[in-house]
């Protein structure tokens, strides 16, 4: 049995998804059975839990032989204290997967900020979820630092096919590693079943090449109509009043902006170079197409 936490949330159904498709037993998370019943009509089990619930979340957890964990929500727009949910989130995960007999492996969604000590914002947790799996005894733990996700380009899609202008604080010329959440769950996947085995127990993920937002602005707007689509970077004040006009509250919008800031002047950044192990196969290019066919 192999139990997929945040079954409804891009990367977890990416990790269900690639699990079901190879024929695995699996258990499926989250917080709305009704939401996880397309995984139920493919065969998997299904628990509804809160993932800041041990009780919950033990007997979830009861029977597995791999377990996928992420802190969820990721983002909490209207919360004034999110690092205490993160907290809530990371001890009910320790306390539901310590000395769980018969787990042996365990793959933790972290990111690329959790290379950054002084992470700040939604990712914060990222290290202390890491450091909290490590504590863990009798089972392997991987913990994935994908880069940047593709799908942060969604709302951009949006606006170019609106207006011909994508607007963001990350400068445009800045190159990210951009990954499809699809090739994450590959990843995580491969490393349940033990098909492959991380090198080390920290493994960063990104994609076959680096591509800045003006390369995916144009590329967003040839796929969409609106060639010569162009990128516009803002200031600090001018996306934090956004998030707030979007109904964030103070606290998350000063962090979101402070996580982006982190990401735009290279705090946030890959350490580990891309090669066979870090490197996956989907380009920009082609999760556009996907999305846009």
């Amino acid at each position: 049995m192999i139990v997929v936490s945040s079954a409804t949330s891009t990367t977890g159904s990416a990790v269900a998804d690639a699990l079901l498709a190879a024929g695995h037993r699996i258990r499926v998370l989250g917080r709305s059975r009704d939401r996880l019943r397309r995984f139920v009509e493919r065969g998997a089990e299904a628990a509804e839990v809160r993932t800041d619930d041990p009780h919950s979340l033990r007997e979830a957890f009861a029977d597995a032989h791999g377990a996928f964990v992420m802190i969820a929500p990721g983002l909490i727009p209207g919360s004034s204290d999110f690092p205490a949910h993160q907290r809530r989130v990371i001890s009910a995960y320790r306390q539901a997967l310590d000395a769980l007999d018969g787990l042996t492996r365990i793959v933790g969604l972290s990111g690329w900020a959790a290379n950054h000590a002084g992470a700040r914002g939604p990712v914060w947790g990222l290290r202390p979820l890491e450091e909290a799996l490590d504590t863990l005894t009798g089972a392997e733990v991987t913990h994935l630092r994908p880069g940047w996700f593709m799908e942060n380009a969604l709302p951009m899609i949006e606006e170019v096919r609106a207006t011909g202008t994508a607007h963001g604080l990350i400068p445009g010329d800045l190159p990210l590693p951009a990954i499809a959440t699809a090739d994450i769950g590959a990843v995580a996947a491969d490393l349940l079943t033990g098909r492959r085995k991380a090198g080390a127990g920290t493994l960063e993920l990104q994609g076959p090449r680096e591509i800045t937002l003006n390369e995916i602005t144009a590329a967003i707007g040839e796929a969409v109509g609106r060639p010569g689509a162009r990128y516009e970077r803002i200031d600090a004040a001018t996306m934090r009043e956004g998030l707030l006009a979007a109904g964030f509250s103070p606290h998350m919008a000063d962090g979101t902006t402070a996580m982006t800031i982190d990401v735009a002047e290279r705090r946030i950044a890959m350490t580990q170079p891309r090669d066979a192990e870090t490197a996956t196969p989907t380009t920009f290019e082609e999760f556009l197409a996907r999305l846009t066919n």
